[in-house]
């Protein structure tokens, strides 16, 4: 034994041995249960009435009904909760597109959240009821509120177009009562033209939710006496040349400022523009006129209108036994026509073909102004309203009623 230990390689050998299993001794157990364990905290944040949108064909279907907001709740560190998380960045919605009508029950999809967030929206499942939209044609029925100036008389309201159409759920169309635009003639005493919004009610006169196309109008509602901001009047002189129909002429400018004295500019419901002459255009122009100085008037603002007008070919129709109506019948005495006896004319109407296709007999109208006529007969002009660049091929000139005025009973 004492050769052995002399031996250097076996002492080696020996510290070797023990060198390892006192490594096995520190390293080699299992870890204490007591050893401390070390998380990260995770906290939870809700964001409440998050609008809930929809991704759907908006032409064919329609909600009927879906919640407006739900609640997003989000899971992590602190760190990541104290990220900016603006709501412009993140959507919440359902996926519509493969759906048809009927109840559904949709998952919620979230999107553009920070990735290191659990994210998760409270419902996961939302009920969808979607149904098949349809279109109705209605007319528009002007409402004012308000008195106009005492002594001064208004007119019958023209609206333009006189029917749009409405565009809402199948469920729904039972519901609809008018279509309606609203004036406001309080204490007017000028010509009042407005491009007023339509609001659709219904059969109890409460506002329904609905696509209305145009989403505008325009109405003109004469009261007696002008204003210093006056609407542009064009006139138009000729017809276009043979085959050509103007399709628009759209104004850049529809109202300008008039100065002047008042005893002037009070007697205006309108500034006349330019005159027009129609036979001059064969293709779409853009134009730049100078308006006109009436007597009296220092000055316009501005002092130029610009035009954009458009061309189509031109196409005929013939609307037979057009009604002619009367008005401006004095307090205290009545009217009727006696020529042409049955009150009704023939009339050959020409425009673009678009604008003769959507020609029906209620967009053609004729009427006479018996206005400060006393009893008796009077041959009167016949006047047409069309709508906008529809003419007559029998020319205004040549329509003439005979009309009889007699004192009521």
């Amino acid at each position: 034994m004492d050769r052995l230990l002399r031996n250097n390689n076996v002492v080696k050998m020996v510290a070797l041995f023990l060198a390892i299993s006192l490594w096995f001794v520190v390293n080699g157990g299992e870890t204490s249960p007591s050893t401390p364990q070390y998380k990260r905290a995770v906290e939870t944040y809700r964001i409440s009435e998050v609008s809930l949108t929809a991704q759907m064909d908006e032409n064919r279907l329609a909600i009927v009904k879906m919640p407006k907001t739900v609640t997003v709740e989000l899971k992590g560190t602190p760190a990541s909760l104290n990220q900016n998380i603006n709501p412009a960045d993140y959507e919440v919605f359902v996926d519509l597109r493969n759906y048809n009508k009927g109840t559904w029950m949709v998952p919620v999809i979230s999107t553009g959240f920070p990735r290191d967030l659990a994210v998760r929206v409270i419902p996961e499942k939302v009920e969808v009821v979607l149904e098949e939209k349809q279109m109705v044609e209605k007319e528009v029925t002007p409402q004012f509120i308000g008195t106009i100036a005492p002594g001064y008389s208004i007119g019958e309201a023209i609206v333009k177009p006189k029917k749009v159409h409405v565009t809402l759920p199948e469920s729904k169309i039972k519901d609809i009562g008018q279509v309606q635009v609203t004036v406001n003639v309080e204490g007017a005493k000028d010509l009042i033209e407005q491009t007023v919004p339509l609001r659709l009610l219904d059969r109890h006169g409460n506002p329904m939710e609905a696509e209305i196309n145009p989403a505008v109008v325009e109405i003109r509602v004469p009261v007696t006496s002008p204003y210093k901001q006056l609407p542009i009047k064009l006139s138009f002189i000729n017809s276009p040349p043979p085959g050509v129909s103007i399709d628009s002429i759209r104004l850049v400018t529809d109202k300008i400022t008039v100065y002047g004295p008042v005893e002037v500019i009070d007697k205006m419901n309108f500034y006349p523009g330019p005159q027009i002459d129609l036979s001059a255009f064969t293709e779409n122009r853009f134009l730049q006129m100078k308006v006109p100085l009436l007597p009296n008037v220092v000055k316009t603002e501005p002092d130029f209108i610009e035009l954009e007008i458009k061309v189509s070919t031109s196409e005929e129709q013939i609307f037979e036994n057009v009604p002619i109506s009367i008005t401006g019948v004095g307090e205290g005495l009545r009217a009727s026509i006696t020529r042409p006896e049955d009150g009704r004319m023939n009339l050959t109407l020409q425009g673009t073909a678009k604008k003769i296709a959507e020609l029906s007999p209620e967009d053609v109208e004729l009427y006479v102004d018996v206005s400060n006529l006393p009893p008796g007969n009077h041959e009167v002009p016949v006047h047409m309203n069309l709508p906008t660049f529809v003419t007559s091929k029998e020319g205004t000139d040549a329509l003439r009623a005979i009309v009889r005025i007699e004192r009521a009973e």
